[in-house]
């Protein structure tokens, strides 16, 4: 009986320490979030890749509407009911058009509330790739990439929102999405 209950144990154990695991940003990018990836319980950022996109940044569009983006890094970030916890960068922003009047601001809301967070790189390591979720009865809302033009710089960053191409049922007219669609936004470190 008594080698009964260890082989028991034992067989616990090994399941859960297989299913509890930590992999880093860099694993999780060569595998592309695909089938072959590890399971794991931690995503970890263990190269500190997320610390260069950390801070204020500052950019203005053609249309002359002006872009202030905040980017924190949060670790151990409790995902879909708190079975995966990951390292990520979460996102806020203040857009004025140019009058000055505030077109969207987050930048005050709590990590909970932002509605901009990240997720992974792409295999090469060199694009963030977060989701940006803002007026979504008008299909504001798709997948935000973050990369550095030139590597050697980091001060200036591109940023390119792709829109959800969801049917939308309910949006005023002329309305523009917050971020420019498929088009680059420069910013600068502040």
């Amino acid at each position: 009986m008594k080698n009964k209950i260890n082989y028991i144990l034992l067989f616990f154990t090994i399941i859960i320490s297989c299913k509890a695991q930590t992999i880093s940003l860099d694993q999780l990018s060569q595998c592309e979030n695909g089938p072959d990836c590890p399971d794991y319980v931690y995503l970890k950022d263990t190269n500190n890749r997320l610390n260069k996109f950390v801070g204020t940044w500052k950019g203005t569009y053609t249309d002359g509407r002006t872009y202030e983006f905040r980017f924190t890094k949060k670790e151990n970030d409790g995902g879909y009911f708190n079975e995966k916890f990951c390292d990520i960068l979460k996102g806020r922003l203040l857009v004025k058009i140019p009058s000055g009047q505030e077109l969207e601001n987050t930048l005050t809301v709590s990590d909970n509330d932002t509605r901009f967070d990240g997720h992974y790189f792409d295999k090469n390591l060199i694009k963030y790739q977060m989701y940006y979720s803002g007026y979504a009865e008008c299909n504001d809302k798709g997948y935000v990439y973050l990369s550095f033009p030139n590597p050697n710089n980091l001060n200036q960053m591109k940023l390119v929102f792709m829109q959800d191409m969801d049917i939308v049922s309910k949006c005023p007219s002329g309305y523009k999405t917050v971020m420019p669609d498929a088009k680059a936004l420069i910013l600068t470190k502040q």
